[in-house]
Parts: C-alpha cells; structure tokens; sequence
C-alpha cells in the first residue's frame, strides 16, 4: 500500500481527520505504523471507521479484524457474516468467535454488558496472542468516553471516575477517544464504507443508552460541547491519576507485603502516616489487588469498603469484618491483613 499516494487522493476532511488519526496512533503506540495490531471489529459504525482507517496506514500483513458474537440476537450470524465481508474487502485477515453471552452472565452472576465485556477482551487477548499482534486497537469514541465518565460518576465514583476509558491499558488502545460518532460516519459516508446498527443500542434497559439517548441531550442543552468538556475534563484526571499510579507504587512498596495464601499485610504506622488522600488510594488498591474467589479476579471496590477498612484502621485489635465485595480486613497484631471474605477462607471465622 502507498499511503502517500492514498492520503493525497483524500478531501480536505478526509486528509483532517486521517492526519489527526495518525497522530492519535503515533502518540499510543510505539509501534505504530510498522507493528501488528488487531483491531476489534462488530461491524458498527465506530470499528467500521476505525477499520477503515487502519487500514489506510496499515498492509494486509499487519492488520488482522477480530469479530465476537455475543449470540444475544437471531440474527448474530448475520451480522458476523457481514463483518467478515467487510473485511476481506479489504483483503484483511478475519477472525470470529461466537460466544453465549446470556449463559455467561448467570454463570459468573455479573449482568449482561459486564459478562459482554469480559467475553469480548477475553477473545480478543486470544487472538492478539495467537496471531501474534502487538497490540489491540478498539473504537471507543468521545461519546463513549462522556458516557463512561458520567455512569461512574453516577454510581459514586471517586476522582478517578473523572479519567473514564483510558487511552492505553493492558495492551489496548483507544485512539478514536478524541473523535465524535458524527464525524465518524461522515468520514464512513465520504469513503462510501458500510456499517451494521445494532438494535440493542436502542434498548433503554440498559444504562449506557440511558445515557446516551436522555441524560447526553440533556447536558448537551447546558454545554453544546459538552463531549469536548468531559473529554478534557478526562484527560486531565487521567494525567492525575498518572501521578497516582507511581507515588502509590512507591507507598505500597515500604508498607504493605502480598503473602503467598494470596493476602496482603498492610502496615497500621504506615498508613497512619499518609494523609487522608493516600489512605484511601492505598485502601482501594489493596482491595482491588485480591482475588475473590467467584468472581475469579476481583468485584468491583465500593468506596463503603474502603471507608471501612479506613473505620478499622482507627480501632486496633478489632478483630475482623467482611466488606461489601466479596473481601475482608481483619487486625492481627500491629498489622492490617486484606484478603478474601470469611466465605472464601475457612482460615477467617471472626
């Protein structure tokens, strides 16, 4: 592929949002544009742009399309079999999966978005690895981004809530977070590029489309670039939390040990030590590191959690308590232990 020869033979808006894409790749991927990635693809309109973009950098060779049925719809396979088309037009390697995603949900007791989500970077992965690709690229887009931060808010979520999807984690990345749907489809309209609409984008059972259909038109009444202020407001909390990660690394290091029955002894004149701001960031991440058994990695920290165990800081030989999640801190001797709740562990009775 020429991409000079591609890129001069595009409109002004074309070349616009190609060169801001190319960037976005430059800044996130060290690899870019010579590594191998693997770019999750339904069909919609955000992959089928991100797809098409991709491809605009990228040879056949280094550029593979990933396609997860979930089987929540009759016609799933349709769909698959339309995403596969769109792909070999391409002339992309394709790969798909077909999953029941309704049957995973009740099995891990999560509902069916968070089980969606979990079996789609699970295929994924997979396919990354057996490729092998470098990296995974999705088509998150500033929509996506405004509704994250608005649903994590919503639910009680601290300062962290405000830095939403983030732009490169666990071999992912997102570089369409700066990109409004609208200008997606006018870019998938001008290269005369096809796309799939899910149904269930309109279902206002689930929470993201309230969201996007209610609460997004309502804010966009208060602040017509309110996409643009969730994004920035996103970037910023994510370059603090950026700070977190390493000062927490640090903190965590000098007072706290992961033992090998999977808990974590935290030292009590260590944290009495920190102020209220790392207290509660070293609280959640502790929480967060252990595994809880039926989840099989971890249920999500709530900030009553962390408040409690913060509650039996303060209470030296309190014995023990099961948190809300599926964990549980427990005093012995002068040290803070957090490990799985009493259910899990026949060891912890207290």
């Amino acid at each position: 592929m020429n991409t000079a020869d591609s890129l001069e033979s595009l409109s002004p808006f074309e070349a616009d949002l190609a060169g801001r894409f190319n960037a976005s790749m430059s800044r996130l991927s060290p690899v870019w544009p010579e590594g191998r990635h693997v770019c999750a693809f339904s069909g919609g309109a955000d992959s089928a742009a991100l797809l098409s973009l991709l491809a605009l950098f990228l040879p056949p060779s280094r550029l593979l399309a990933a396609h997860l049925d979930h089987g929540l719809r009759p016609d799933s396979d349709a769909e698959a079999g339309a995403a596969r088309l769109a792909a070999e037009k391409l002339g992309l390697r394709f790969e798909s999966e077909r999953t029941d995603v309704g049957s995973l949900a009740k099995e891990r007791g999560r509902g069916v978005e968070e089980a969606a989500r979990w079996a789609r970077y699970d295929f994924l992965y997979r396919v990354r690895d057996a490729w092998p690709g470098d990296f995974l690229v999705t088509a998150h887009q500033a929509g996506d981004q405004a509704e994250t931060v608005i649903l994590k808010l919503a639910r009680g979520g601290g300062p962290g809530a405000l830095a939403g999807i983030p732009a490169v984690n666990n071999g992912v990345l997102r570089p369409l977070l700066g990109f409004t749907r609208r200008e997606l489809v006018r870019w998938l309209e001008a290269r005369g590029v096809g796309w799939l609409e899910d149904p269930s984008n309109q279902d206002l059972k689930y929470a993201r489309n309230k969201v996007r259909r209610e609460v997004l038109p309502r804010l966009e009444e208060l602040n017509p670039q309110i996409l643009d202020a969730l994004g920035r407001a996103s970037r910023l909390a994510s370059a603090e939390e950026e700070f977190w990660d390493g000062h927490l690394e640090k903190i965590l290091g000098a007072i706290s040990e992961r033992l090998p029955d999977g808990w974590v002894r935290l030292s009590a004149s260590g944290m009495y030590e920190l102020t209220l701001a790392e207290q509660r960031r070293v609280a959640g991440r502790v929480l967060r590191s252990v595994v809880v058994p039926r989840a099989g990695g971890g249920e999500p920290v709530t900030l009553s959690s962390v408040d409690i165990l913060l509650e039996m800081l303060s209470q030296p030989g309190r014995g023990g308590l099961d948190l809300p999640g599926g964990r549980r801190v427990e005093w012995r001797g002068v040290c803070l232990y957090v490990g799985p709740a009493s259910r899990y562990n026949a060891r912890s009775g207290a």
